[in-house]
């Protein structure tokens, strides 16, 4: 996993989701994948109808001045006039660097840079002038200095990391900053803790009956991690060099796995067609990152390809990348359940490249506060990923179930469209949480235990659906009336008994269902690290005293509409809005939120709509190029009713009314957009599987999911349904 790049603050107790590495532009029109798919794992679905927000484009380069090396080197255009003359300034009175490129340059930042609200990472949250000004005449015996590690989070604002290392000697030159990212982004403090590591599979328990069980469910396995060899430059700060001996090393190494891991070294620049097109269709190969990208702005893209190449044994079950983000990344995958084969496999490849390194009089980059040393501090400790490819169709009907079950071992399950989405087919991709902190030998085990339980509730359900028992259900504390609702269990002590005394003294509201509470804050919360958003950020205590006690005519309130963000601490914006008087009752609050989020200033700037599509230039060459290169098309956006409430502050009567309303529309479209509507609550056993088969399936969103965190849950599935035209070319939710 790179640099997390998330226009979400990135959560504390471990990176969501593994973010995708970004790819150079490749030479065939085949997009491959970051992390290698599973072993013959099926091919990624369509996309399904509605995404989380995602991270910005890459900015437009700029050309700028020639590099010392005589190539020239393109700055991003961030988009912030001052901040980009800032840079060409800083660029311009950059002395050369003995690791610049033709194609690269890295900059010396002469000052603290000045940070922009595009910029989101914990690098920028925590590095002050003072810190700068203690760090930034350091230079490690590779020449890795500060300006050099921090240079990606300055050229690419989103990244939630920020930072990258060099070599070895970063970790303990740079800790005054790097420890506060680590423990941002990983919820563990390396001043205080200190990290284990156990590769040793005979440890794992995994009974024959649970194994049975994963053969049945589970389709395919994958471990993966990285590994660094000490005394050698990381790719971000690496010479010609030290790349070449790494790649060596690891020749030696692959050259003496046992037999079973045995296979071939494919140096990059010495592919034929043949082995290209290979690789490519194993989803095996790895692009050179682009100079705005992640790692090309970190500048682990010179030199490329040399030093650089893949390894897989003749199975193709184990897999390893030279040289890429890391020095190597080990991956063991096959298809089926056998997570303890896969993790023996992924100990071996380890072992013998410290073999390898031992035999070179070198060891393994290992901290034994950190853990396993790499490129990006996202990937620090165990820096492993053990996920499972797995088939739950009757948890599937109930994905807040599933993740509830997940979060319990600390998992993370992903759907057809990421987090809080369900799976088409059913298929989920369940891995690791945590990567610091815990052995890699607990990690793995904890993925056994949570699947085995997620396997247990699967046949549960499907017995109860067939005629059988059904499953008991967990019981919750009782709320105020009849209601049922329960508090998340945010993790700190102080935080979580303000939040049930809140919850105990908050007066009964008008849109409460048996299953949701809205909470009135009495003060403004005391957030603590945990909380990321802007809405935090910004709501200060005067603020919140004056708009506490304001009420749209619907009946939203302040505490309705940041009752997310409280409940939720790792959520980027962190408010929502039940009606269309909250954008002016609120826009004190909503104001620096939209800015801080979009880089727009709704204060001083205005908005501007054009739904005329003959004002597209798209000539016939330029089409005929999409036709052949672009796989599919989408574009979405969404519409709302003035004079109805929005979902998260809905009454049943406003719900009911939109659906109304949006079923005349749907009535009344041309002939080519004609099609059905589906009600959520009266589909069919084979509508459902229809839709879901499709990607067109929404599913109730959990309390403690974003928007059944916000109340948007309320009084599921009535008013709710899909509408798509008979050619499946047009979708509405």
């Amino acid at each position: 996993m790179g640099c997390g790049a998330s226009k979400e603050a990135p959560k504390a107790a471990a990176p969501a989701a593994t973010p995708a590495k970004p790819t150079a532009e490749p030479a065939k029109p085949v997009v491959t994948p970051a992390d290698p798919p599973k072993a013959s794992a099926a091919p990624a679905p369509a996309p399904a109808p509605a995404k989380a927000p995602s991270a910005p484009k890459d900015p437009e380069p700029v050309k700028s001045a020639p590099s010392a090396t005589g190539g020239t080197y393109e700055l991003p255009k961030i988009g912030d006039e001052k901040f980009d003359a800032w840079l060409s300034a800083q660029l311009a009175a950059s002395g050369p660097d003995v690791k610049d490129t033709t194609d690269f340059r890295y900059l010396t930042f002469s000052e603290i840079p000045p940070f922009i609200d595009l910029h989101k990472s914990l690098m920028r949250k925590n590095l002050t002038p003072e810190l700068f000004a203690q760090l930034k005449d350091i230079k490690s015996s590779k020449g890795y200095t500060l300006s050099n590690s921090i240079q990606a989070g300055v050229l690419r604002p989103h990244l939630g990391v920020g930072i990258t290392c060099g070599d070895e000697e970063c970790f303990e030159l740079f800790k005054d900053i790097l420890y506060p990212v680590v423990k941002g982004w990983h919820g563990f403090d390396p001043a205080t803790q200190t990290h284990k590591s156990d590769l040793d599979p005979t440890k794992l328990t995994f009974p024959e009956d649970i194994a049975s069980k994963f053969g049945t469910y589970v389709k395919s396995t994958r471990i993966r991690a990285a590994r660094n060899i000490a005394g050698f430059s990381l790719p971000a700060g690496a010479s010609v060099e030290d790349r070449l001996a790494v790649e060596g090393v690891l020749k030696e190494a692959f050259a003496s796995l046992p037999e079973p891991l045995q296979g071939k070294y494919y140096p990059l620049g010495g592919l034929t067609s043949a082995q290209e097109d290979e690789l490519q269709a194993g989803g095996f190969l790895f692009q050179k990152p682009g100079p705005m990208q992640l790692l090309g702005a970190a500048g682990a893209g010179r030199g490329w390809p040399d030093g650089r190449g893949i390894f897989h044994n003749d199975a193709k079950t184990v897999l390893c990348w030279c040289n890429e983000e890391d020095q190597c990344r080990i991956i063991a995958m096959e298809d089926g359940g056998d997570i303890k084969g896969v993790f023996g496999r992924f100990c071996a490849l380890s072992d013998s490249i410290k073999t390898a390194s031992e035999a070179n009089g070198k060891s393994l980059m290992y901290d034994p506060k950190l853990g396993f040393l790499g490129t990006c501090p996202s990937n620090l400790g165990t820096g492993l990923r053990a996920s499972v490819m797995i088939v739950l169709p009757e948890l599937n009907k109930d994905v807040h179930k599933l993740e509830e079950i997940c979060a319990g071992f600390d998992l993370q399950p992903r759907g057809s469209s990421g987090e809080h989405s369900a799976a088409v087919g059913g298929k989920w991709d369940i891995s690791n949480k945590q990567r610091i902190g815990f052995s890699e030998v607990e990690l793995v085990q904890k993925m056994i235990d949570g699947v085995g339980k997620l396997i247990a509730l699967e046949e549960e359900l499907a017995a109860a659906a067939a005629g059988g028992a059904a499953p008991a259900k967990t019981p919750s504390a009782p709320a105020a009336g009849s209601s049922s609702y329960e508090l998340p269990k945010i993790g700190d002590e102080a935080f979580d008994g303000w939040l049930t005394s809140q919850l105990a003294a908050s007066p009964a509201d008008v849109k409460d269902t048996d299953d949701f509470r809205y909470l009135t804050f009495s003060e403004i919360p005391p957030f603590i690290d945990l909380h990321k958003s802007l809405m935090r950020k910004n709501l200060t205590p005067e603020l919140f005293a004056q708009l506490k006690d304001i009420k749209s005519s619907k009946g939203y309130t302040l505490s309705n509409s940041i009752q997310a963000g409280v409940l939720r601490p790792h959520l980027g914006v962190g408010i929502t809005c039940g009606d269309e008087e909250c954008f002016e009752l609120f826009k004190d609050i909503l104001y620096p939120v939209v800015k801080g989020w979009h880089g727009f200033d709704p204060a001083t700037q205005t908005h501007k709509s054009d739904l005329d599509p003959t004002k597209l230039t798209f000539p016939e060459d330029i089409a005929s190029k999409f036709g052949t290169y672009v796989k599919s098309t989408r574009i979405r956006a969404a519409r709302n009713i003035a004079g109805f409430s929005l979902p998260a502050g809905a009454s049943v009567e406003d719900r009911l009314a939109v659906e109304g309303v949006l079923k005349e529309a749907f009535a009344s479209l041309p002939e080519p957009l004609q099609g059905k509507y589906y009600p959520l609550g009266g589909l069919t056993s084979a509508q459902e599987d229809e839709l879901q088969a499709g990607g067109f399936l929404f599913q109730k969103p959990g309390p403690m999911q974003l928007l059944g965190a916000a109340g948007a849950g309320r009084g599921w599935p009535d008013g709710r349904g899909i509408f798509h035209n008979d050619a499946k070319t047009v979708l509405c939710w």
